[in-house]
């Protein structure tokens, strides 16, 4: 077996050509097509004057072209590097500064992954040499980052202990901008397994880990937290979730293995080696270890002077393997000082128990002595994260001429839980006693750098300011308010020992308006009325004004939506949603808060508007100057697949629709014409989703303005809805009253219903209390077994309705391949007397999302015009047919 990573990557084209490399939502390239890419990539590079003796800087967001840069410039002997897109401009001229970069590439020198047969034959013309060069950025939590030199053949070595074979079907939610993706995408190739890149847009998590047989999913501690926020992460149960990058609590790994997998493997590596240890899923009793080293991992625990510690003292790790790095570039004394003897020294502080499992207690950096003590903040964190309502937390050193350092923690409450902040002092001291934190700043996040772990010089830079906050706010109150309180409890504030409750103050509402423009004059804060009064505690506002850009992107967006009936169109005056992107762009910072930002808007912009941005863009005017290249990138993905997929209706023209809010959470899009004489079409989301799983304007772009108007109704009555749109009724049967009470309902000449998923359900109840003409349900289904007796109320329910309406035509449309919607639709189908509609693709599967997956290949308008937008007498509609197949590509229409 070949030693080389590209040595590796032809061995599997030649051996194993349509073993699956790489698959995404959309395409699957084999072994045989990604090395004839890498080649085609080499050709570009060479048009480019890249060489065997350039150093390439790799500036590309998009994953698989990222993949292919750097996999091309490893077979030509070049050496390369990451410039993160998630750093800012400056950081980013300083890493290329630092590598010494002759090229920088991005995503317009990629070739096109999704075209493989255009480069065929370009594999001949290409031999890989020898070894290259690949250089990494660590993930410093106290300092400037180092720079870690690998040859191509140390990632070869490292990846057995990362993949077992090459079966494993590999996704890791962070990009490859990141250190650590990068390496496992890297890892994945050398080991000849197939590596999977999730899509960003409609289709949820699991639906994608299901849909393309993912069995390993890698993700950080921050991102295990996200996940179990994610909806039927239950049906992932037989995948093995590995977690790295950052200290796992007992809490949260207990979390994973009850809602999400029991296959759970907490690890330990580090850049330098690669991975160092994981958790056996089986060791019920290795506690907040990493496990035990792996195979031909040599771990010995040493003294400050380097001399070998007994099982269970503290001391720092040092590790000998294959694979380990050659060095830090520009830093000899640094390499020197870390590599001895064959030995890495790792920085880590731990220790080796009984059965030789790893214990980590934090960095040696991190480390610092109170009262002649040694405290470590890892051993204190993890007792501060095991308190209930604590999310997040950070102890940090306070410096002090008497004690040396005392200890200080950060500490992130979750939302809605009561922030219990002297009991959780009490429990503290009783767990941990003397070494306990003398001070407790509440604060929204914890910093953390781009591996998810915590940034300590942020951190005690929040520490600092919260100080200094504190005592600035509380003077901005006002003497009459000042002098409520005792000067005790004032000092007690100030020095972050206490909080002050918002009823202790007793503010009426002059002294509120005052207090809120004192803070906006002063610190440039905006807190809404109704954000005010969701905080208890002056320490809220501490919290907030320390965590200030973040929630000028959130009141940027929920804020700003109202009035957009702006419809100037000189081109020397920006149109209304034109004005509306550029102000969220401003206030985004990271990729990350302008996709969200960017997900949100989607979802009430109309075809038109998206023209209107498409225009702009192609001109060069729609992104402010100033912003980020990484943000322009984010921004021209995002609009470039909105208008790809407008334009799979087949039509050139923007639908003239216009928006308007009707409630909260419900948006009404009309185009022209009299309601009379046209179709108000009902739209049910599934549950949590304010789109028919697809961004609404793409929707609208399939549906003629001139007949029909769309009501869009999200979140109905989910009031634990987490994206935080206000729930409309509290009940099914509360939302039905509601539309029915609205005048703009009777104003139409007809009615029909479309429900999606969960949203089935409400489609056929309000079809028949509206008596809708039409009534579409897709992808309908039961809840579990557990809920029988929810499912029999359902179904009797669905069987009144089609009795009180028998003039409604309705029709259930599900998956062939889906036995969960298939029974849901036949049931209801039977006891109704209805037709149900199965859709099957001859070349493909299609699972739960049928209207996304008919997007995808172009075929949604054709399933459209023969269901929801059929006319009334349309075979399909009135036939008497129990069940009929409508077969893709084509649509050909059979029964069953």
């Amino acid at each position: 077996m070949p030693a080389s990573l590209i040595g590796r990557l032809f061995y599997y084209a030649d051996n194993h050509p349509d073993h699956d490399a790489v698959v995404t939502p959309r395409y699957t390239l084999s072994y045989a097509q990604l090395a004839q890419l890498v080649c085609a990539q080499i050709t570009e590079f060479n048009n480019a004057g890249i060489s065997g003796n350039s150093t390439i800087g790799i500036q590309c967001a998009e994953d698989i072209r990222h993949l292919l840069l750097c996999l091309a410039a490893t077979h030509i002997g070049a050496t390369s590097f990451t410039i993160p897109s998630h750093e800012s401009g400056e950081t980013q001229k300083t890493i290329i500064s630092r590598c010494g970069a002759t090229h920088v590439v991005d995503e317009s020198m990629a070739v096109d992954p999704m075209a493989p047969d255009r480069y065929a034959g370009a594999i001949e013309a290409h031999v890989p040499v020898p070894e290259a060069l690949l250089l990494f950025s660590t993930s410093g939590t106290t300092g400037e980052p180092k720079l870690v030199i690998h040859r191509d053949s140390d990632l070869v070595a490292q990846a057995h202990r990362h993949v077992d074979s090459k079966q494993e079907r590999f996704v890791c939610l962070a990009s490859m901008d990141h250190n650590f993706a990068k390496r496992h995408r890297l890892y994945c190739v050398a080991a000849g397994a197939t590596n999977v890149f999730l899509g960003t847009e409609r289709e949820s998590l699991v639906t994608q880990c299901e849909r393309l047989n993912v069995n390993v999913v890698h993700i950080s501690a921050f991102q295990a937290q996200e996940l179990l926020g994610v909806p039927d992460t239950n049906k992932l149960a037989s995948i093995r979730l590995k977690l790295g990058g950052s200290h796992v609590p007992l809490a949260l790994r207990q979390q994973l293995r009850d809602h999400i997998t029991g296959n759970l493997q907490a690890g330990y590596g580090t850049t330098e080696t690669g991975a160092i240890a994981f958790t056996d899923p089986n060791d019920f009793n290795a506690g907040e270890s990493v496990g035990k080293p792996l195979p031909g991992i040599e771990i010995c625990v040493v003294s400050p002077e380097r001399k070998p510690l007994k099982t269970g003292e503290h001391g720092e790790l040092a590790i000998r393997c294959e694979g380990m790095f050659r060095g830090y570039l520009g830093n000899p004394d640094l390499t020197v000082a870390r590599l001895a003897d064959g030995w890495f020294f790792t920085g880590d502080i731990g220790y080796l128990d009984s059965q030789q499992r790893i214990h980590l207690r934090g960095r040696i950096d991190d480390m610092f002595v109170f009262n002649s003590m040694n405290i470590y903040p890892q051993d204190i964190e993890s007792v501060i994260r095991s308190f209930p309502g604590v999310a997040d937390t950070a102890v940090l050193p306070k410096k002090s001429p008497v004690h040396g350092n005392i200890p200080v923690a950060l500490v992130v409450f979750t939302k809605n839980v009561k922030q219990k902040l002297p009991t959780l002092k009490k429990f503290v001291k009783r767990q941990v006693g003397v070494r306990s934190p003398r001070q407790y700043i509440i604060v929204d996040k914890i910093p953390t750098n781009a591996s998810g772990k915590i940034s300590r010089r942020e951190a005690m830079d929040l520490q600092i300011r919260s100080d200094q906050i504190r005592g600035d706010i509380f003077d901005l109150l006002g003497p009459r308010i000042k002098s409520r309180l005792k000067d005790s409890l004032i000092t007690a504030f100030k020095n972050g020992d206490t909080d002050i409750a918002f009823q202790d103050i007793g503010m009426d509402s002059l002294s509120r308006m005052e207090f809120l423009i004192a803070l906006e004059t002063e610190y440039d804060t905006i807190i809404t009325p109704r954000e005010y009064a969701t905080y208890r505690y002056l320490g809220n506002i501490v919290s907030h004004v320390l965590s200030q850009r973040q929630h000028e992107l959130e009141d940027a967006i929920v804020y700003s939506s109202n009035g957009s009936g702006d419809t100037e169109t000189s081109s020397n005056i920006p149109p209304y949603v034109v004005r509306f992107f550029q102000r969220i762009i401003s206030f985004c910072h990271t990729s990350v808060q302008l996709n969200k930002a960017l997900n949100t808007l989607e979802n009430r912009l109309t075809p038109t508007e998206v023209e209107h941005l498409y225009e702009w863009h192609t001109s060069g005017q729609l992104v402010p100057t100033g912003v980020a290249k990484k943000l322009k990138i984010t921004a021209f993905y995002w609009l470039e697949e909105i208008k790809n997929l407008m334009l799979r209706s087949g039509k050139e023209q923007p639908e003239p629709f216009v928006w308007r809010r009707v409630a909260p959470s419900v948006a009404h899009f009309s185009g022209p014409g009299s309601p009379a004489e046209k179709t108000l079409l009902i739209c049910f989301p599934p549950s949590g989703v304010r789109n028919m799983m697809m961004p609404n304007a793409v929707f609208m772009q399939h549906t003629n303005s001139a007949y029909y108007d769309l009501l869009v109704i999200s979140g109905t009555f989910n009031e634990s809805y987490r994206y935080g749109i206000p729930h409309n009724r509290d009940s099914l049967t509360g939302i039905i009253e509601w539309l029915t009470a609205q005048d703009l309902i009777g104003k139409y000449g007809y009615i029909r219903t479309l429900g999606f998923s969960a949203g089935s359900y409400p489609a056929l109840l309000a079809a028949s209390t509206l008596k809708a003409e039409i009534a579409v349900s897709v992808s309908g289904r039961f809840q579990k077994k557990r809920y029988l007796l929810r499912n029999l109320v359902k179904l009797i329910a669905i069987w009144r309705a089609g009795r009180r309406s028998p003039g409604t035509r309705v029709l259930i449309s599900y998956a062939a391949d889906n036995s969960r919607d298939r029974k849901y639709a036949r049931i209801i189908a039977a006891v109704s007397g209805i037709n149900s509609v199965a859709v099957e693709f001859a070349d493909d599967k299609i699972g739960h999302l049928i209207l996304q997956r008919l997007l995808d290949r172009g075929e949604l308008k054709l399933y459209l015009s023969r269901t929801i937008f059929a006319d009334r007498n349309d075979d399909l509609i009135v036939a008497k047919r129990k069940n009929v197949v409508m077969n893709f590509p084509g649509g050909q229409i059979r029964s069953q």
